[in-house]
């Protein structure tokens, strides 16, 4: 699942053009950014982060550094270690 800042309808843009298959939450409050502890800004763009959250809803792992070039690998062998 994605959150960010943007309204939905910027949202279904950007999971329309990059062809997302996950849910995307808006949170023009920031409550739920702030709450995790990701509002930064760098530029104009927000500093993207991921949290894996384990069955227990707990962070189990956190990426404060995301970069598009093999995130996904990282974040599924994350899974795959969390689930053994």
């Amino acid at each position: 699942m994605g959150v960010s800042a943007d309204k939905p309808e910027t949202q279904q843009k950007f999971i329309d053009k990059f062809e997302l298959t996950f849910p995307m939450l808006s949170d023009t409050t920031k409550t739920i950014i702030e709450a995790y502890g990701a509002r930064e800004v760098l530029g104009v763009t927000a500093k993207r982060k991921t949290f894996l959250v384990g069955p227990d809803g707990a962070i189990a792992r956190a990426w404060d550094k995301v970069k598009v070039e093999g995130h996904a690998d990282d974040v599924v062998s994350a899974i795959k270690e969390l689930s053994a």
